[in-house]
C-alpha cells in the first residue's frame, strides 16, 4: 500500500486532532476583518479587483495565499498601500511533496505561510495529518530546508525583561506505550514491502467479523473510509505522540473523539483488501515517522 494519502490526520499527528464524529472536521471559518465584501462573495481567480476597505492581508486570507506572495507577484512594498479599483495578480500555487518528518507547521513556515493559510489552500483542517508522498499546494518559494525548520514557533520576548532560558529538550526517545496485538493472526505482510510494494506497517491475516482491538489506550482521532487504499480506517493517538492505524476493516465500532483502552473492540475485520483473504493493515507511528510494529509488539 502506497503511503501517499492523508493518513496522518487530523495533527501532526497527530499532533492536535479533535472533534467527534466519523467525518473529519472542516476548517474553522476565518474572520478576515476589515470592511467590504464578505469572503464567500469574493472570486479569486487569476486576478482580484481591490474594493473599499480591502487590505493586502485580508485579500491574501480570502484568496488562500500569503501577503508575501501577493506582494512579490505585484511588485508591492511595505506598507502595501492599495487603491480602490486596483487589479492584483494572484500568484499561482506550487506543489510540495511531503517528506518524512514534515508537518503542516514546518511546511507553512518554510513557505512564508501560516498553518491556517496552508490548510485553507488545500481544503483540509489545521489539524490534518500528512505523510510522505502526499502533495500539498503552497504559496511562495521555500526559504530553507523544511527539515531544518523549528518544530514550534519561537516564544515571544517580553519587552523590558530578559527572556527566560529555553526549556530543556525532550528525551531523545520518549517512552512508548505497551502495545498489544490488535488481532491474533499470522503476519502475512512485513513492514517495508508487500508483494513488491512498500507499506508502512504490517498485515495480519484475519477472519471476517473478527474483533479488531486497540493496541493501547488513547483517543480515536479518525474513524472513516475517506483515505483511498485503507478501507474502513481507525487512527488512535496515544501518549508521547504515538499513533496506531487499523485499516481494511469491514465495520467500525468507534467514533472520532472517543477514548479507548487497550484491548477495546474498535472494528470488525474483513473489509476488502489486497489478495483473496481478509487482512488487518496495522501501523505504529511516532509522530509522522512509521515504526516497524514487530519491534513494538510483544513476542508471541
Amino acid at each position: 500500500m502506497r503511503a501517499s494519502v492523508r493518513l496522518w490526520l487530523l495533527g501532526c499527528v497527530c499532533v492536535s486532532l479533535s472533534a467527534c464524529g466519523t467525518q473529519p472536521r472542516a476548517p474553522a471559518p476565518i474572520d478576515h476583518g476589515g470592511r467590504g465584501t464578505p469572503p464567500q462573495a469574493v472570486s479569486c481567480q487569476a486576478s482580484y479587483t481591490v474594493r473599499r476597505g480591502d487590505t493586502l492581508s485580508a485579500i491574501a486570507q480570502r484568496c488562500g495565499t500569503t501577503v508575501q506572495a501577493l506582494a512579490v507577484e505585484n511588485s508591492l512594498s511595505s506598507p502595501y498601500t492599495l487603491r480602490e479599483g486596483q487589479t492584483l495578480r494572484m500568484p499561482g500555487p506550487s506543489v510540495y511533496v511531503v517528506r518524512r518528518g514534515d508537518n503542516l507547521y514546518r511546511i507553512a513556515l518554510n513557505h512564508g505561510m501560516t498553518t491556517r493559510e496552508l490548510a485553507r489552500l488545500n481544503g483540509i483542517s489545521e489539524s490534518a495529518v500528512i505523510h510522505p508522498g502526499q502533495e500539498l499546494r503552497v504559496s511562495g518559494e521555500p526559504r530553507q530546508s523544511v527539515a531544518s525548520a523549528p518544530d514550534r514557533p519561537p516564544q515571544q520576548r517580553t519587552s523590558g525583561a530578559a527572556s527566560p532560558p529555553p526549556p530543556p529538550p525532550p528525551p531523545a526517545a520518549e517512552t512508548a506505550p505497551e502495545f498489544v496485538w490488535p488481532l491474533q493472526g499470522e503476519v502475512v505482510g512485513q513492514f517495508g514491502s508487500s508483494s513488491g510494494r512498500r507499506i508502512d506497517g504490517i498485515r495480519i491475516a484475519a477472519r471476517t467479523g473478527e474483533p479488531v482491538r486497540a493496541a493501547a489506550a488513547g483517543e480515536v482521532v479518525y474513524a472513516g473510509n475517506e483515505l483511498p487504499g485503507y478501507g474502513e480506517l481507525v487512527l488512535i493517538r496515544h501518549e508521547n505522540r504515538w499513533v496506531t492505524a487499523y485499516g481494511l476493516n469491514a465495520v467500525l465500532r468507534v467514533e472520532q473523539g472517543q477514548q479507548v483502552r487497550a484491548g477495546d473492540h474498535i472494528a470488525d475485520a474483513g473489509g476488502p483488501g489486497p489478495g483473496d483473504r481478509p487482512v488487518l493493515h496495522f501501523e505504529i507511528r511516532r509522530g509522522v515517522t512509521p515504526v516497524d510494529p514487530m519491534e513494538r509488539l510483544p513476542r508471541r
